[in-house]
This record gives structure tokens, C-alpha cells and sequence, in this order.
């Protein structure tokens, strides 16, 4: 009974620490998501990115305004994860291991080929943000 009455303090700690660690966590990813909101382009490709935030996830709609308009445009979704988006690999749909860094106010996408070792380069794309509505 006494070994009872000694972990409630210990318990009572823990779920104050836990309730205290969500709410600053929680500006924090609000932070790292106002890096990543909005409409980034390619200026070299004219691809697109629009990404927004929602349940806890990223939504990226990709296209190339070269080739389609933003409604014909492929959407993906995507993790944050140790401050980048993160998208797995996908083998029935032969999408590939891919990451989005926020870096200087550009976006780095990066992407893995689909079944390439781990040694392997990565492809590598600049996005700066979009001022005109595509």
C-alpha cells in the first residue's frame, strides 16, 4: 500500500511534464510549418509545390504549369519529421523515399530513386517561393 501512495507523486509529475511538453511543442511545429506553407516554383521547370498543413500531415500539390494546371496536378502527403516533410517510399504507385528541407527561404527537394541502394546520389530540386498566382 505505502509503494502506492509513494509513485502517486511520481505519476502526478509525469503527467504534468507530458501536459507542459505538448504545449510548447506545439508552437514549435507551428514554426516549422509557416517554412513550408504556400506556393514554391521551379523557375527552371516551371514545377510547382503547393503545400498546406492539416491533421497533422502535409498535402503537396505538384505540377508543371508548362504541361498542366494546378487541378490535373499530382498530391501527395507527407510527415514532418526532425524539422523536413517527408514522404516514403510508395512501391505499388513507383513513388520514391523523398524529403523537402526548408533552407534560407528556398525549399531543397530531395528524392531517392525507387530501389536504389543506400549509397545512391539524390536527385536534387530548388524552389523559391511563388509571388504571381500560377
Amino acid at each position: 500500500m505505502t509503494t502506492y501512495i509513494r509513485s502517486i507523486p511520481i505519476l502526478f509529475a509525469l503527467l504534468l511534464a507530458n501536459q507542459y511538453s505538448r504545449a510548447q511543442s506545439a508552437p514549435a511545429a507551428e514554426h516549422v510549418n509557416k517554412r513550408f506553407i504556400g506556393t514554391w516554383v521551379d523557375k527552371k521547370t516551371t514545377r510547382h509545390l503547393e503545400i498546406s498543413f492539416e491533421d497533422g500531415y502535409a498535402t503537396i500539390m505538384d505540377w508543371t504549369s508548362k504541361f498542366q494546371k494546378k487541378e490535373s496536378g499530382d498530391v501527395y502527403k507527407a510527415f514532418l519529421k526532425d524539422g523536413k516533410l517527408v514522404m516514403p517510399e510508395d512501391t505499388e504507385h513507383h513513388a520514391p523515399y523523398s524529403e523537402i528541407l526548408s533552407q534560407d527561404g528556398k525549399l531543397i527537394y530531395l528524392t531517392k530513386p525507387v530501389g536504389i541502394g543506400v549509397g545512391s546520389a539524390w536527385d536534387k530540386q530548388t524552389f523559391v517561393r511563388s509571388r504571381a498566382k500560377p
